[in-house]
């Protein structure tokens, strides 16, 4: 018997057999299968991204959200919105057309760009709003004096812009801070479902910004 054989039958054997190095290839799979996973994601995702389709359908459900709150909530169930609701409803506006803007020609960084900004700060200024009137609701419940700043019956819009007198029936405020916070579905009220709206949007844009990025850093 040479040395060799000698040292070979005298080394332990591994926790996962005889043949200690055999283990880095079986503990290495689950990690490339996972990396190839999250590759493949990303992958997916800048194609669909650099496509109007995405864009349509997330600025789409935005408006289509903004409707159903003006058509159904407001003018049949009879809800009016507060200060803080046409800023929100506005919000939705900016996610909408941020996503429409991008939807133009989602190739071009003088579309895509200005589009991301404008759907993420919009969805962030949703989300911020959103969670101002939930917490305002829910004081009020205790305190009537937490409604104070919510009935004024003015509101200002960014840059000036008059949007309660030129689009009244989507950004008029008639009503106040609480109104809505008997109306629930599935269990969460009005704000709690935008809150979560908004969230589901940010983290969806976020996804496509980074799938956008690492597209470019694989390019160059």
């Amino acid at each position: 018997m040479t040395a060799s054989s000698l040292r070979t039958a005298a080394e332990p054997a591994g926790p996962l057999g005889p043949a200690g190095p055999a283990a880095g290839p079986l503990l290495r799979r689950p990690l490339e299968a996972l990396d190839a996973l999250f590759e493949d994601f990303f992958a997916v995702l800048a194609r669909w991204q650099d496509g109007r389709t995405l864009w349509l359908l997330g600025g789409g459900l935005a408006l289509g959200l903004e409707l159903f709150s003006v058509l159904w909530i407001q003018k049949v169930q009879g809800l009016f919105p507060c200060e803080l609701c046409v800023k929100i409803r506005l919000a939705m506006w900016g996610v909408g057309l941020g996503a429409g803007w991008a939807a133009l020609a989602p190739r071009r960084l003088a579309f895509k760009l200005p589009g991301y900004a404008l759907t993420l700060g919009s969805a962030v200024a949703g989300l911020r709003l959103s969670t101002r009137l939930e917490a305002i609701n829910v004081e009020a419940t205790y305190d009537p004096q937490w409604l104070a700043p919510c009935v004024s019956g003015r509101v200002s819009f960014p840059g000036g812009l008059r949007l309660d007198k030129w689009l009244p029936l989507h950004f008029r405020p008639d009503g106040v801070c609480g109104e809505t916070a008997d109306w629930s579905l599935l269990g969460l009220s009005m704000t709690q479902w935008l809150m979560t709206v908004y969230a589901v949007m940010i983290v969806g844009l976020l996804l496509m910004l980074a799938s956008f990025l690492a597209a470019r850093l694989r390019a160059e």
